[in-house]
C-alpha cells in the first residue's frame, strides 16, 4: 500500500489540475484556447450576418432610388404637373441627400465589419480568408478605377442633379442655361465632398499616429496631462479639453495595467470616439 499510494495520489492530483484548466461542455472538456476560439467563431458568424445585412441594404437603395427617380421623371414628361410644384422637387432632393448620408454612414460600419472579420480570421488561423486577403481595387480603365465608392456616390449625385434640374425648371422658365448649370453645380459639389473626405481622412490618420506615438513613448508622470493637451489641440478630433480630461482620467487606470499598442489604442478610442482597431491599424501601418 505504501509503495503505490504516492503515485496514486499524484495521479489524482494531476487529474484535478487538468479539470481546473478545462471546462466541460456536452460531456467533453475544452481548454481555454478552445473556448476562446469558440467565442471568436461565434462573433465571426455574427459579423458576417451584419455584413450581409448592410450589403443587402445597399443593393436595395441602389435599386429603388434610381427607379423612383426615373419613374418621377417619366411622370413629369407625361403630365407636366410636377414642373409646376418646386416644393415636390425640393423635398425629393432633400430625401436623396438624406439617403446618401445614411448610406455613407453604412460605409463606415461596413469598413469596420470587414476589418473585424479579417482580425477574427487571423485569430482563428483561417488561411486565405475572404476578408483577411481581400484584394484591393486593382482594375483600371485608363485613369478610372473599378471600385464601389465613386460609382455609388455618382448615382446619388445624378439623382440629386435631376431633382435640382426639375426644381430650377419650376422656378425659371426662360433661362435655359440656368437649368443645366444647377445640376452641374451639384456634380461639382459631390466631387468637392470626395476631396474633403480624403483630406479629412489623411488629417485624422496623422493625428492618431501622433497620439499613439506620444502615448507609447512617454512614461513620465505628466503623460496623462500631455495626452489631454494634445487631443484638445487637434480640431480634427472634435474633443474639447474638459471632455478629454474626464475620459482620459476614467480610462487611464485600465491603460496603465497594459502599456502596449492594444491598450493605447483602446484608451485613445474611448477618448476620441474612433474604432480602436482602426487606430491600432493606422499606428502600425496596416491602414
Amino acid at each position: 500500500m505504501g509503495v503505490h499510494s504516492e503515485p496514486l495520489l499524484m495521479s489524482i492530483k494531476d487529474k484535478g489540475d487538468v479539470k481546473q484548466n478545462h471546462r466541460q461542455i456536452g460531456g467533453t472538456f475544452m481548454t481555454e484556447e478552445d473556448r476562446r476560439k469558440e467565442v471568436a467563431l461565434a462573433e465571426y458568424k455574427e459579423v458576417l450576418t451584419q455584413f450581409r445585412a448592410l450589403t443587402d441594404i445597399r443593393f436595395k437603395l441602389l435599386t429603388y432610388l434610381p427607379l423612383g427617380t426615373v419613374a418621377a421623371a417619366s411622370f413629369v414628361s407625361a403630365t407636366n404637373d410636377l414642373l409646376k410644384q418646386p416644393a415636390i422637387s425640393a423635398f425629393a432632393f432633400v430625401v436623396t441627400l438624406c439617403i446618401a448620408t445614411y448610406d455613407k454612414r453604412n460605409d463606415q460600419l461596413y469598413d469596420e465589419l470587414v476589418s473585424r472579420a479579417a482580425e477574427l480570421e487571423r485569430e482563428l488561423q483561417i488561411e486565405h480568408g475572404s476578408f483577411l486577403h481581400r484584394p484591393k481595387p486593382w482594375l483600371k480603365y485608363g485613369f478610372v478605377p473599378v471600385e464601389h465608392r465613386w460609382p455609388i456616390g455618382l448615382i446619388y449625385a445624378a439623382a440629386a442633379s435631376l431633382w435640382v434640374y426639375l426644381f430650377t425648371t419650376a422656378l425659371v422658365k426662360d433661362k435655359i442655361w440656368l437649368k443645366f448649370t444647377a445640376p452641374a453645380v451639384v456634380i461639382a459639389c459631390w466631387q468637392g465632398l470626395r476631396w474633403m473626405e480624403n483630406a479629412r481622412s489623411k488629417k485624422e490618420k496623422k493625428a492618431v499616429e501622433s497620439l499613439m506615438r506620444q502615448l507609447l513613448e512617454s512614461n513620465d508622470d505628466n503623460s496623462q496631462t500631455k495626452l489631454v493637451e494634445t487631443i484638445a489641440a487637434q480640431p480634427i478630433l472634435g474633443i474639447n479639453k474638459n471632455k478629454a480630461e474626464r475620459r482620459v482620467a476614467y480610462h487611464w487606470k485600465a491603460y496603465e495595467q497594459k502599456r502596449d499598442s492594444r491598450g493605447a489604442s483602446a484608451l485613445i478610442s474611448a477618448v476620441i470616439d474612433l474604432p480602436a482597431r482602426w487606430i491600432e491599424d493606422v499606428s502600425n501601418g496596416r491602414r
